[in-house]
């Protein structure tokens, strides 16, 4: 029996606000898309930003009854 991944979920780093945004819009191209977040964090070497991406695949259900 074949394994499908329904939901994927991504995190990427980036150094400025900037390019956290360019990953955003990078990942909206793809259709899959259904949720983002841009979360800004610090630490003793300063700022930096994660990016959440969750990505759902809509599976036919004869393909999950197989």
């Amino acid at each position: 029996m074949a394994k499908y991944e329904l939901n994927t979920k991504e995190q990427h780093f980036a150094t400025t606000r900037k390019e956290a945004e360019s990953i955003v819009e990078e990942a909206k191209e793809d259709k899959h898309l259904t949720s983002w977040k841009i979360s800004e964090k610090h630490n003793k070497y300063g700022q930096y930003f994660v990016v959440d991406l969750t990505f759902t695949y809509n599976t036919p259900k004869e393909i999950m009854e197989v």
